[in-house]
């Protein structure tokens, strides 16, 4: 199977995998801008409002039973982040048997078509019903990430280390700006995206000819999307990791009702995927945290058991490294010191043959998985996309198993503590 052929042209791309692999197809449309705090909340809404109806599905429950209708086909929305970038995906998956396969694809085209760019309307704005709902519901999501103690350190964590960027701003928006998401307001935001995106259509499937596929959809975008064909829309900057910042750690504590405290470490690395020495971070980090048999899991977790879970997880846009343990409160001094310590070793260069042939088969695995997973493929090509830089499975797989002891030394000395998060249980006043 090869790779996903890319058509571009101005701020419209088409890329397409042509493989009879999965007996299936798959379209999956993302939509790209940078963050910006005053829009951010409202853009988040909009992947849910899509759900609530189109021009000719005017009720949910009408776009559910016309993608049922379509041999079953899912039909999903989603918000997402990478780095700097807000993403609004719509996602339609198809079994290849049924009515005729060239027949079912177009019919489920048009349905995702309906719904990003033919939304339900009421007097030319969403209507009102729609949007009281799903800012109720927006509340929930934003609220379910603080239930998840877990999930809120991780996110406060890589705010706090992203400081005033636009990386620190939540996918979801902010619950105090749900009050301004008027369906006038809304409906503005939406027809500014639409004029502003950058649009990246995903096509999985035994499609004969390529090329003609994506001139059509293109010829599509360029109708529905305002100045798309322009040559100018074409240029934008591709995402950089965030740069050492030559200042001291910063330590932040915060206090909630928690019975378990959340230490977590950022690390800035200043080297993201469209670098040379990215396969060797992604070695590093799996060394120092990615899976059992990495040191943070073996020193803190099971040999000196001060955690609760350990690892460590790399963003491959940005370069943090991000460490995540759960601890006993009155242990923080000890599992920071013992976190500090095996940072240092890999520094140091007391990296074992075992724990680096370990790693390298970690990491094997996870991205042969992917072979398997034509949505998860798409996904590592956006994020080369989004970098400047194309690095195909096999490719990178090679790359991984070239990496030396050396390399993984020499990435981790360029790892900057940048800031310290814990979150801790409230203390309780005395009677």
């Amino acid at each position: 199977m090869t790779g996903f052929a890319s058509f571009d042209d101005g701020r419209c791309s088409v890329h397409i995998l042509r493989t009879s692999q999965f007996h299936t197809r798959h379209i999956h449309v993302k939509m790209t801008r940078p963050m910006r705090r005053e829009q951010v909340t409202a853009t988040a809404l909009l992947p849910y409002l899509w759900m609530e109806g189109t021009g000719e599905h005017p009720s949910a429950l009408d776009l559910t039973r016309r993608s049922e209708a379509l041999f079953g086909t899912v039909l999903q929305t989603a918000i997402g982040k990478r780095a700097d970038r807000h993403v609004v995906e719509v996602y339609a998956g198809m079994p290849e048997s049924g009515a005729g396969p060239d027949t079912l694809y177009k019919e489920v085209l048009e349905l995702v078509w309906q719904v990003a760019l033919n939304p339900a309307t009421e007097g030319g704005v969403f209507p009102a019903g729609h949007v009281e709902r799903q800012r109720s519901l927006h509340q929930k999501r934003i609220a379910s990430v603080f239930d998840d103690k877990v999930q809120y350190a991780y996110e406060r964590c890589l705010e706090e280390v992203a400081g005033d960027g636009p990386e620190a701003l939540p996918r979801f928006g902010f619950v105090d700006a749900l009050e301004t998401c008027t369906p006038t307001r809304l409906w503005q935001t939406y027809e500014d995206f639409l004029r502003e995106s950058r649009v990246h259509v995903y096509l999985v499937g035994p499609f004969a000819d390529a090329k003609a596929e994506a001139e059509r959809i293109l010829r599509h975008l360029h109708k529905a999307f305002p100045g798309a064909a322009d040559s100018a829309a074409g240029t934008f900057s591709h995402v950089h990791p965030l740069p050492p910042r030559g200042a001291d750690e910063r330590s932040v504590v915060e206090e909630q009702a928690v019975m378990q405290g959340k230490l977590n470490l950022g690390l800035r690395t200043g080297v993201a995927y469209a670098d040379a020495s990215y396969p060797a971070l992604l070695v590093a980090n799996g060394i120092l945290g990615g899976f059992p048999h990495s040191k943070l899991f073996r020193n803190v977790r099971e040999k000196n058991s001060l955690a609760y879970y350990a690892s460590s997880r790399l963003d491959a846009l940005t370069g943090v490294v991000s460490i995540q343990t759960g601890i006993e409160v009155s242990r923080y001094e000890q599992a920071l010191s013992i976190i500090r310590e095996q940072i240092e070793d890999l520094r140091n260069g007391r990296v074992d043959e075992e724990e680096l042939e370990y790693t390298k088969r970690g990491l094997r695995n996870q991205y042969q998985v992917m072979l398997d997973q034509p949505m998860t493929m798409a996904d590592l090509h956006f994020t080369g996309v989004l970098a400047g830089h194309s690095r195909p499975i096999g490719q990178l797989l090679h790359e991984i198993e070239q990496v030396s002891r050396e390399q993984v030394v020499q990435a981790a000395e360029s790892w900057q503590v940048d800031t310290i998060y814990f979150l801790k249980g409230r203390v309780q006043a005395s009677a």
